[in-house]
């Protein structure tokens, strides 16, 4: 009897797959645990293995197609075994909120619509054309200047997920706070040139650890009205990507030097950006650090990152006058943007976290012992 290769569920949050190479095609003999497939999911992309030893009977899901989790992908048995295909647990044709509205407003049975947007998604256009005997091209034609449409699929499609369900499903609030951070930016250049190659993130992230360890409440993930705090520092870091971003985590970071540290987001990062991150590498973080001050930006209001009922957004470095007795003297700031998840943390323990973070990076020799 045929063995089935279904999409498997790497995580509890996985909902869909998207197939992107098939390494065998059918006819092929394959071995355990042998790679059958490139799955892209959660942000980043793993092989499939063969489950047993075979030959490919049947492929089930082409490439470029996303199927949600546990669908059937493929067959594997004897050749010339005879197979009852099944039917793959696929998707019903995808159909646009705009199209199924407009669908009931002119009375158009969508089962009869031939759709001719990507992957064969049901538009606008399809249902206005049907009802018109129009060329759906027609219909979609505009005298103003071209657009580009890009469908919402991929990693793009699992952020606006967990964005949306973030935002929908949390009290979030947001404190901002500057910190003095110049003593710290001086001993990053001096170690710098001492010819140790520590960035300033990588200070902050190991500051974030130290005060987390006295701020165990931010340190916690809230699921099924349970609040979980953690002793063990699991650290988000999260890195952008031209299509997205994926949040790579370094496991009891509060355990590691700042060298050490240093050089496991360092490669943490270069995996992420060269698609090689794992997905038990994205997953599990217990707090998140964000940081677009590469970007010249000096505030703003970070997303939790589900469970977590926190995150912390980091600005750019920004020089700023300030009173030194009868003088004034330029003192290098950084504004820290704390969320919180208020049904978990109130804002007094948040506004604490953000006053410890402030004394750790005023006084930053301890942070590179």
């Amino acid at each position: 009897m045929a063995t089935e290769v279904r999409l498997p569920q790497w995580s509890m949050g996985m909902e869909e797959g998207q197939v992107v190479t098939w390494h065998k095609q059918v006819g092929d003999v394959v071995a355990v645990d042998e790679p059958l497939v490139e799955i892209e999911a959660e942000k980043t992309t793993d092989d499939v293995l063969a489950p047993v030893a075979g030959t490919i009977l049947e492929i089930l899901v082409a490439e470029g197609e996303t199927v949600p989790a546990l669908t059937v992908l493929a067959l594997i048995g004897e050749p010339g075994e005879a197979i009852a295909s099944p039917a793959p647990d696929r998707p019903s044709v995808q159909i646009t909120p705009v199209a199924r509205r407009t669908a009931k407003e002119l009375g158009v049975d969508l089962e009869a619509v031939v759709g001719t947007g990507p992957g064969g998604r049901i538009t606008e256009y399809d249902v206005i054309s049907h009802a018109t005997d129009t060329p759906a091209g027609a219909v979609g034609e505009r005298a103003s200047s071209p657009t580009t449409t890009v469908p919402l699929a991929g990693m793009r499609r699992v952020i606006a997920s967990r964005m949306h369900e973030s935002i929908q499903s949390m009290a979030q609030l947001t404190l901002a706070r500057q910190i003095d951070a110049t003593e710290m930016i001086a001993l990053q250049r001096a170690l710098k040139a001492e010819g140790t190659d520590v960035s300033v993130t990588d200070f902050v992230l190991k500051a974030v650890t130290v005060a987390l360890a006295d701020h165990p409440a931010l340190n916690a993930t809230l699921e099924d009205d349970v609040i979980t705090q953690y002793a063990r520092i699991d650290l988000g870091v999260a890195v952008a990507l031209e299509d997205g971003l994926i949040v790579p985590v370094v496991r009891d970071s509060g355990a590691k030097s700042l060298a050490e540290l240093s050089a496991e987001v360092r490669d943490l990062a270069e995996r992420v950006r060269t698609r090689s991150v794992k997905p038990a590498e994205i997953t599990g973080s217990t707090f998140t650090v964000t940081n677009l001050g590469a970007y010249g930006i000096d505030a703003f209001t970070p997303i939790i990152n589900l469970p977590e009922v926190a995150i912390l957004g980091v600005g750019r470095a920004v020089e700023v006058p300030t009173r030194d007795g009868d003088n004034v003297v330029w003192r290098q700031m950084i504004t820290f943007s704390l969320t919180i998840d208020h049904r978990a943390v109130d804002g007094a323990p948040g506004a604490q976290f953000l006053q410890t973070l402030a004394e750790i990076i005023a006084s930053p020799a301890a942070l590179a012992d």
